[in-house]
């Protein structure tokens, strides 16, 4: 008697954030089911995130993010943002869909193509006195090589990418570089050597990401010794991540609101 291997059904989600029109989610969800399956049975999880922003200072305020996890390949992300729910739907999708293979086929995605895009998300011009941190995230930290950390970030579709040092355990961090479109290592955490980055006070780097106009500041806080990265989130708040070895935030830090 022969036995037929039935596949898993795709774990396919879609998350609607904001007013939309009924027709633009069931497309949304048709197209993300439709992607989920060309990518073949490695294909373990799609999530697919629409966000309509109703700032008026945003000229693209639908905003798409599509995460897939592939077996042999791990997490894959891309974020964009257009005009419409739909062309943002079709961008987004059809950007994972090429990352992904690229790096089944070739194990990278190309430096320049993950940075180039004219369809990058905005951050809405939210007034200075309105600003908090909204979200405050605790990691532990993952061992990589500087390598390692950078194919992840670009996979990611990151501006930055938090990790420990495979070799020596330090916190350590690589970002994008503009406008070239390469990666830059950069150290940061415990210590003076070639790379650190001194320690400061959570208001003083606020100011920092405030005058600068960067889209996050690395340091190392001056409790506990260990690397910290507040970064601008596109509703205008901020965000930090902390790394915890225990599960619990360190005592240098400001804990804020999800």
């Amino acid at each position: 008697m022969t036995r037929l291997r039935h596949r898993p059904a795709l774990d396919v989600r879609v998350e609607i954030r904001g007013e939309l029109p009924r027709e633009d989610a069931e497309y949304a969800r048709a197209r993300a089911l439709d992607t989920a399956a060309a990518l073949g049975p490695d294909t373990h999880a799609l999530r697919l995130r629409l966000t309509r922003s109703r700032d008026r200072s945003v000229t693209r305020p639908a905003l798409a993010q599509a995460d897939v996890e592939l077996a042999g390949v791990g997490p894959v992300r891309v974020q964009l943002a257009t005009g419409t729910a739909r062309e943002s739907v079709d961008l987004v999708l059809g950007t994972l869909a090429g990352r992904a293979g690229r790096l089944r086929e070739q194990g990278d995605i190309g430096f320049a193509a993950a940075y180039e895009s004219a369809y990058r998300p905005q951050f809405a011009d939210r007034p200075l006195a309105q600003r908090r941190i909204a979200r405050h995230k605790a990691v532990v930290l993952a061992h990589r090589t500087p390598e390692q950390a950078a194919l992840e970030l670009l996979a990611l579709d990151r501006r930055f990418h938090l990790f420990a040092d495979a070799v020596t355990g330090r916190d350590s961090l690589v970002h994008r570089c503009s406008p070239s479109g390469t990666v830059e290592l950069c150290s940061v955490g415990v210590g003076t050597g070639t790379g650190a980055v001194p320690p400061l006070d959570l208001a003083e780097v606020a100011r920092l990401l405030w005058i600068t106009g960067r889209p996050f500041v690395d340091y190392t806080d001056a409790g506990d010794g260990r690397a910290r990265v507040l970064y601008r989130r596109f509703d205008g708040h901020y965000g930090l991540i902390a790394p915890v070895s225990d599960g619990r935030i360190g005592a240098g830090t400001l804990s804020a609101r999800d």
